[in-house]
């Protein structure tokens, strides 16, 4: 009887090592399990402003009417979600898109005029029109 009350601490005192060197054998095995990770592609970065020299103003305007494109969409989806329609869009918000789409064609067709002088100011001041006319843009999107 004195046999089997010590055999069974013992025996519990082996089970208890056994396992704790099974579970780090486990968490520390490199070759266990891998975990592959993939990430998604990365996109080329859009080409800013400053990167437009006066010698490519037409490339510079190309980029801009492609914006102003892609702004217009929304405006439309935003014209048709008006208050005034039933939708939540405010009047008022869409006023000011459009005063901003407004003064983003009138930059757009000062950049026939630009010279080299004046070029960083006008491709400057019309890079912000865009900016001012998205920001309303998304402003204006309903949450």
């Amino acid at each position: 009887m004195r046999n089997i009350a010590l055999a069974i601490p013992v025996l519990l005192l082996a089970l208890t090592l056994g396992c704790d060197r099974k579970k780090s054998s486990q968490s520390s095995g490199a070759s266990d399990t891998s975990v592959t990770v993939t990430t998604p592609p990365v996109t080329e970065a859009p080409v800013e402003a400053r990167d437009y020299s006066f010698a490519d103003r037409d490339a510079f305007a190309q980029s801009i009417r492609s914006q102003l494109t892609g702004l217009d969409a929304q405006i439309a989806q935003l014209a048709s979600e008006a208050k005034s329609k039933g939708g939540a869009v405010s009047d008022r918000a869409l006023e000011r898109i459009r005063a901003a789409r407004k003064a983003a064609d009138g930059r757009l067709s000062g950049l026939a005029k630009a010279t080299a002088d004046n070029w960083e100011t006008v491709k400057a001041s019309t890079n912000r029109s865009v900016e001012t006319l998205a920001q309303s843009v998304e402003a204006a999107m309903p949450k």
